[in-house]
């Protein structure tokens, strides 16, 4: 996904929701993204690593949006470490993607299940600026229920909650 690094409303959404969380931003040149992570003990003594990839394009597609969400889900693996995944150890990655006004396809991008991946997570988050609002999955999965509410509890936390004012902009 195409962003620019010099972005104002990117670089102010990134640093606002990583100082949230005392975490440092970096840009992911191959990426074109903002990244941070965070950890937390999930459902049944798992503890989580929170990968956090923020892009804007506001000329993105679901298909864009897909590509990059699969790009940020290779990118976590692929970074992730520690013990072995499924060893009392997940993780979870939220792509987040700013458009100026998010177009109703990204939005509904947002709502479809992801795809399974062993003792990892992606939750899309589409966040429109206009309107500060955000969206993403509002239902749980069957598969990894256990984990899906820590999942969006750590979104809502970090990010804000779906349909209403993004937290990090208060």
């Amino acid at each position: 996904m195409y962003a620019d690094a010099t972005d104002a409303a990117l670089k102010s959404f990134a640093e606002k929701v990583a100082q949230a969380t005392g975490q440092q931003l970096t840009w992911i040149p191959e990426l074109g993204c903002y990244q941070f992570n965070t950890k937390s003990w999930g459902a049944l003594a798992v503890k989580m690593h929170h990968y956090f990839f923020i892009a804007r394009n506001d000329a993105a597609t679901a298909a864009d949006f897909d590509a990059y969400t699969q790009a940020c889900v290779d990118w976590g693996l692929k970074h992730y470490e520690g013990f072995a995944r499924g060893m009392q150890k997940g993780v979870a990655i939220y792509p987040v993607l700013l458009q100026a006004s998010a177009s109703a396809e990204v939005v509904a991008y947002t709502k479809q299940k992801p795809e399974r991946h062993w003792a990892a997570f992606a939750l899309p988050v589409a966040v429109d600026l206009s309107a500060g609002t955000i969206s993403y999955l509002d239902k749980t999965p069957i598969w990894g229920l256990a984990m899906w509410k820590g999942i969006k509890k750590v979104a809502a936390e970090t990010l804000g909650k779906p349909a209403q004012e993004v937290r990090a902009w208060s």
